[in-house]
């Protein structure tokens, strides 16, 4: 009775051994067997499929030997009809022509071409060396070696123009590396700088700058924004959509930005703009502005604003200025003795007020307040003095606040 069974699993262990033994063959005899389809370029792993290299350990690399990024960064609405190519952008060198590792800007065709768009550099944001290229923080005195950063990427229908949001300096045109909208003639080869934002003063947004020590040596330099980083746990970031769209015929471009490409957007808000790509009247229109408010630590807070000065003096910014009466960070507050400057937001700020004891609240000079006998910033075996001034034991009755 013992013999059928064993010599069912004779059997079954021959047709597996045969199997294996069948597929190795064919994939020694045709090595191309499972890589696409026949007659093909094959896409590399990582474009064609995202498959990430094995990882060791907690889930990170070696450390030694470490993948280059990659981000799919394609709009499917700009590509769903034709098709014909991709963009993702990386830090590896898929091309041959980033020996940097820096990130660029990269596209991919059906056939699996790929080209990188961008082909720059590392870059020295602030100090001596602004926009200068670099390798290290040591080629930046008194600035940052910072990696560059792609956007929002769209095609026309036929994939002819490629465009995209970068903050590099590829053209020579963006010295002061903010955002701005390019495109990438994809059989010519041609990369052009469609905007040109220059940055501005924070203090005065009427002044352009390329850098902060164009704006002296209270101001810094801001730049133009079309895609905003956004922080998130453990010094990662994400990035938000430049809302970068294009007709089918590629005849009209539309983004959004805080740069004034027209000169019709001194305030610097987020404003939805209109390219026209053809023709000679070819420069970008606003379409909507969101408008600037005054943030609440100001005294105009709420109000429409173009400037800084539209807002009034800001509580906290250590600037005793009418109609503030002191300064919560300042020394001194500019408070009399027994009072404090009230925090930034609050809806008296930078007014000079008493501490009243028994509201509840643990106001500056106070180190305690009820309600309630036991103090819960007294503990225990402690309760809350009649002036809110100290902490005394329980049976120091007497002087306790009842």
């Amino acid at each position: 009775m013992a013999v059928r069974p064993l010599l069912g699993r004779v059997v079954l262990t021959g047709v597996a051994a045969a199997t294996i033994l069948l597929a190795s063959w064919l994939l020694v005899a045709d090595p191309g067997l499972g890589r696409g389809r026949p007659g093909g370029r094959a896409l590399g792993p990582t474009v064609a499929q995202g498959i990430r290299p094995l990882s060791h350990g907690y889930g990170g690399y070696s450390g030694v030997c470490r993948p280059a990024s990659l981000q799919v960064i394609s709009n499917p609405e700009g590509f769903i009809r034709g098709g014909n190519v991709r963009c993702f952008s990386g830090n590896g060198n898929a091309t041959g022509d980033n020996p940097d590792m820096s990130t660029e800007a990269f596209i991919v065709d059906s056939r699996g071409n790929v080209t990188n768009m961008t082909r720059d550099v590392r870059r020295c944001v602030e100090g001596a060396n602004e926009g200068r290229a670099c390798a290290t923080e040591s080629d930046c005195p008194e600035g940052s070696c910072q990696d560059l950063h792609v956007g929002d990427c769209v095609s026309d229908r036929r994939g002819r123009t490629v465009y995209f949001v970068f903050d590099g300096n590829p053209t020579g045109e963006n010295p002061d590396l903010g955002d701005e909208l390019f495109g990438f003639d994809t059989r010519a080869g041609q990369l052009k700088q469609l905007t040109n934002q220059r940055g501005w003063c924070n203090g005065d947004p009427s002044k352009a700058c390329d850098r902060s020590a164009d704006c002296g040596l209270t101001d810094r330099c801001a730049r133009a924004r079309m895609v905003t980083q956004q922080y998130f746990g453990y010094g990662g970031t994400r990035t938000t959509s430049a809302g970068v769209e294009v007709t089918s015929d590629g005849a009209l471009v539309w983004f959004l930005s805080d740069g004034d490409p027209a000169g019709t957007n001194p305030g610097h808000t987020s404003t939805l703009f209109v390219l026209p790509t053809r023709g000679a009247q070819n420069a970008a229109r606003p379409v909507v502005s969101a408008g600037g408010f005054c943030a609440a630590n100001t005294t105009n807070h709420g109000q429409p604003c173009v400037k800084e000065s539209d807002c009034g003096a800001v509580c906290g910014d250590g600037r005793i200025a009418p109609p503030e009466q002191c300064e919560p960070f300042a020394q001194p507050s500019g408070c009399p003795t027994g009072q404090y400057c009230v925090y930034p937001s609050s809806s008296d700020q930078c007014t000079c007020r008493t501490p009243q004891c028994g509201n509840g609240i643990r106001e500056p000079g106070e180190a305690c307040d009820p309600p309630g006998e036991h103090s819960k910033f007294c503990g225990s075996a402690f309760v809350c003095s009649s002036d809110c001034r100290a902490c005394v034991p329980m049976a120091s009755v007497s002087g306790a606040f009842l």
